[in-house]
């Protein structure tokens, strides 16, 4: 950081040189006509000045942005926590999308009271439905048991081994 302001500091003041010079032969040339001269103490000021201007301008515009890339960061980590949380409950991760909070605590206090409405539903044993189900052997069919398919066989696709 040191040598950055050196650097400036120095290509500051070999510009301030220049425009000494150039102000030097100017007002030489223009003597009469009521133009007014700075010294290098001025126009240092006058550089100094413009230099913090631009310093806290940027200092501002890096806390902006530095405020806003947290907020997000500390957003997603608050949805990737819903997320976990549901899961370990084992409730649908549909509702992260859903479920606004503040913090953890807000968050257990806010599945609790979803938990309370609709876990008792959710974590029922749910009854199998009546029809066909993929990969169920019918007890006391021994078509299956013997390699062969009813279905394959009503259809005509019989294996041939």
């Amino acid at each position: 950081m040191e040598e950055n302001m050196s650097v400036t500091e120095q290509t500051t003041q070999a510009e301030n040189m220049g425009n000494e010079a150039e102000v030097q032969g100017a007002a030489q040339e223009n003597k009469g006509k009521g133009q007014k001269l700075f010294t290098q103490e001025e126009v240092n000021g006058f550089v100094q000045s413009r230099i913090s201007r631009m310093k806290g301008q940027i200092e501002k515009e890096s806390k902006a942005e530095y405020e806003q890339k947290f907020t997000e960061l500390q957003v997603r980590e608050m949805k990737l926590l819903v997320r976990e949380k549901l899961d370990e409950r084992g409730m649908s991760r549909e509702l992260a999308d859903i479920i606004t909070c503040t913090d953890e605590d807000d968050l257990n206090s806010k599945l609790d009271v979803l938990n309370k409405i609709y876990g008792s539903k959710a974590n029922e044993k749910q009854t199998p439905m009546p029809g066909f189900r993929v990969g169920a052997v019918p007890e006391g069919n021994s078509s299956y048991r013997t390699g062969t398919d009813p279905l394959r066989q009503a259809m005509g696709l019989n294996r041939k081994d």
